[in-house]
C-alpha cells in the first residue's frame, strides 16, 4: 500500500471534523428554531455530501481493492456478517466489563411518526461506513509506514473512532470507550484482510443491524400490535 500523503488525504482528513462542526451547529445551536423534522433533513444533507465528497477523493482507492476484494466475495460477505457477530460481542462484552447499558423504550410509547424518525435518521449510519473508515482506518492507520507510529496510531484512531460518537451518548465520554475497543476491532479487521473493503462491509453490517433493521422491524410490529 502506498504510505504517501496526497493533497487527496489531507482534504479526507477535514470531512469528518466539518461534517461533526455543522451537526453540533444544527442540534445544539440551530434547533430550536429549526424543528426535529428540518434539523434531521439537513443533518442528513450535510453527511450525504460528505459521503459524496469521501467517494470523489478516495473513489480510484475503492475502487482498485475491491477489484482485489470481490474475489470471493459471497464467502468474504459471509465472512463480513460473522465479523459484525463479533464486533456485537465485543460491544456487549465491554459494556458489560464497564456496567453500562443502554434501556430501549417500549414498544407502546413509540408512534409511528417516531418510527419515521428512526427510519429517516439510520439512513445516515448506512452511509457513515464509508467515510469512518477511509478516516480511520484507511488514512490514520494502514496508510501508515510500518512501525512504532503505526502501532500508536493503532490506538489513536481508534479512540478517535469512539470520540466521535460523543453525542450519541449525550456528551459521556465513558460511554464512548467500547466504540474505541470496536474501533480497534474494525482496525484489526483491515490489518487482516489487507483491505479496506473488509471494515467497510463489517461496519456497514454492524451499523444496518443496529439502526435501519430494528428501525423497519419496530415498524412492522407496531403495524402488527
Amino acid at each position: 500500500m502506498n504510505t504517501n500523503w496526497t493533497t487527496k488525504d489531507r482534504l479526507g482528513l477535514l470531512v469528518i471534523p466539518v461534517e461533526l462542526l455543522i451537526s453540533v451547529l444544527i442540534f445544539k445551536v440551530f434547533f430550536k428554531h429549526l424543528g426535529p423534522n428540518i434539523a434531521l433533513i439537513i443533518n442528513l444533507v450535510i453527511f450525504g455530501l460528505g459521503f459524496c465528497i469521501m467517494l470523489y477523493l478516495f473513489g480510484s482507492v475503492l475502487k482498485a481493492q475491491f477489484h482485489q476484494y470481490k474475489k470471493r466475495l459471497w464467502l468474504k460477505l459471509l465472512l463480513n456478517i460473522g465479523l459484525t457477530l463479533g464486533a456485537y460481542g465485543v460491544l456487549s462484552f465491554t459494556r458489560g466489563l464497564m456496567g453500562t447499558s443502554l434501556e430501549a423504550n417500549p414498544l407502546e410509547s413509540i408512534t409511528y411518526g417516531s418510527l419515521f424518525v428512526m427510519i429517516a435518521a439510520s439512513i445516515q449510519p448506512l452511509l457513515a461506513p464509508f467515510a469512518e473508515e477511509l478516516t480511520f482506518r484507511y488514512l490514520l492507520f494502514m496508510k501508515i509506514k510500518p512501525g512504532v507510529l503505526k502501532l500508536i496510531m493503532f490506538f489513536v484512531s481508534s479512540i478517535l473512532f469512539g470520540l466521535i460518537h460523543y453525542f450519541n451518548f449525550n456528551g459521556s465520554v465513558i460511554d464512548t470507550v467500547p466504540y474505541m475497543i470496536v474501533g480497534a476491532y474494525f482496525a484489526l479487521i483491515c490489518y487482516f484482510f489487507k483491505n479496506i473493503w473488509g471494515s467497510i462491509f463489517t461496519h456497514f453490517f454492524f451499523n444496518a443491524t443496529n439502526s435501519f433493521f430494528p428501525a423497519i422491524l419496530l415498524l412492522l410490529a407496531k403495524l402488527i400490535s
